[in-house]
């Protein structure tokens, strides 16, 4: 969706191959995405030689709460948040409770951002300069070693290895 926002700047639709050869992203994934995006009413597809996808509003009206919900459904850290009933105990758990009132506010953190301050790369990093208290925040501050754990699958874990490995067999 931001490298969808970011093209329609200068186009008035954007096919999926150019958001592909963008974000490295299988053609065929991104369209099983925007079907998601486009039966939520987020995105307007158009058909066609010259056909592809437009915002269905303004960026600055889709809120990331929206988008994640399209993707992935309703916002919550477990399912008997939403769904009570799939769990005996949902009346009494002690922990549902922290569940039901963290997922809700991760939702209202999600409505107060829209794509277009995701698009906006000045409006992106005020916002993370705002949490920057949060180690993992920035990528590159981590993989540099200036923060935060590596996971060992992690391809910057494997890149910093082989030029580690190349370096001492030069």
């Amino acid at each position: 969706m931001v490298e969808l926002a970011r093209e329609l700047k200068n186009e008035k639709i954007v096919h999926l191959g150019r958001i592909a050869r963008i974000t490295g992203l299988s053609e065929n994934y991104l369209a099983q995405l925007a079907i998601s995006l486009k039966n939520d009413g987020l995105l307007i597809g158009v058909a066609g030689k010259k056909g592809g996808y437009m915002l269905s509003r303004a960026a600055e009206e889709i809120k990331i709460s929206e988008i994640i919900k399209a993707l992935t459904g309703p916002v919550s850290l477990t399912d008997c948040v939403n769904n009570p009933e799939i769990c005996l105990n949902s009346s009494s758990c002690e922990a549902r409770m922290i569940w039901v009132i963290l997922s809700g506010r991760m939702l209202e953190f999600l409505d107060e951002y829209s794509l277009a301050e995701l698009v906006n790369k000045e409006r992106a990093a005020q916002i993370r300069s705002e949490f920057d208290y949060i180690p993992l925040l920035n990528p590159d501050k981590v993989m540099a070693g200036g923060g935060g754990t590596m996971v060992p699958d992690c391809p910057a874990v494997a890149k910093k290895t082989k030029n580690k490995i190349n370096r001492e067999s030069d």
